[in-house]
C-alpha cells in the first residue's frame, strides 16, 4: 500500500503521514515491542512478511518528520481489523491517538478491534477512549488463549461474526508456513463470539 493522508490539523500542529516504508522499520519494531505484552503480540517479522502480501498494512505514523506511532491493520474483506495501534511514549496524552483514529476511520471506513474485557479501571478507560473516538459497543466478546476480549466497531450497523474474527488471522497471509506460526500463537482456527451484557457496575463508568 502506498503512503496515504497528509492532514493538517488546527493551527498546523499536526500534519500526519502514514507510511508503509522500511525507513521506519526499527522505530516501528521498538515501539511495538515496548507497547504490547509478549503474550499479545506476534514475532515482529511475521507482521513484516504478512504486510508484503498487500492484505494488511504495517504503518509508521509521522508528524512533520517526527515518528509518533505505528499501526497494523488486516483486510477482512468488507471490514478492517485494527490489530495494533500505539503512540510513542513521549507523545502520549497529546491527542495523537484521537487524530490517528480519525484518519484511520476515514481511510478504512469500517474498523473493528478487540480490547481486554473492561473489568478494571485501566480497561474501562481504554474502552472509553475508543467509544469517545467513534467506536461502538457490539455487545460481542470472546476468549482467546485464556483472556476475555470485547469487540468494538466504527459502524453500529455492521454485524461482527465468527467469520470476521477468524479472518483477522486467516487473511494475514496466503503462506501456509506463516499461517502455521500465526495459528500456533493465537487461536486462529476457531472463534466463538458470544453476546454479553455489561454489568451495572461497569456501565456506570462508560
Amino acid at each position: 500500500m502506498s503512503n496515504f493522508m497528509i492532514k493538517l490539523y488546527i493551527g498546523g500542529k499536526m500534519n500526519l503521514l502514514y507510511i508503509n516504508s522500511q525507513e521506519y522499520k526499527d522505530r516501528i519494531e521498538e515501539l511495538y515491542l515496548e507497547s504490547f505484552p509478549e503474550d499479545e503480540r506476534f514475532p515482529f517479522w511475521i507482521l513484516e512478511e504478512c504486510s508484503k502480501e498487500n492484505n494488511s498494512d504495517l504503518l509508521a505514523i509521522v508528524d512533520n518528520g517526527v515518528f509518533v506511532g505505528m499501526s497494523y491493520i488486516v483486510n477482512c474483506n468488507d471490514a478492517y481489523y485494527l490489530m495494533y495501534l500505539a503512540v510513542a511514549p513521549n507523545l502520549r496524552n497529546k491527542n495523537y491517538g484521537s487524530h490517528i483514529l480519525m484518519d484511520l476511520k476515514e481511510k478504512y471506513k469500517t474498523l473493528f478491534l478487540s480490547i481486554d474485557e473492561p473489568i478494571n479501571e485501566l480497561n474501562i478507560r481504554r474502552k472509553n477512549f475508543y467509544l469517545i473516538n467513534g467506536f461502538y459497543d457490539t455487545n460481542k466478546y470472546y476468549e482467546d488463549t485464556g483472556v476475555n476480549y470485547e469487540v468494538l466497531c466504527t459502524n453500529p450497523e455492521y454485524e461482527i461474526t465468527n467469520e470476521n474474527m477468524q479472518m483477522r488471522y486467516t487473511n494475514m497471509t496466503n503462506n501456509p508456513k506463516l499461517f502455521e506460526i500465526i495459528a500456533n500463537t493465537f487461536n486462529a482456527a476457531y472463534v466463538n463470539l458470544k453476546n454479553k451484557s455489561v454489568s451495572q457496575d461497569i456501565k456506570q463508568h462508560i
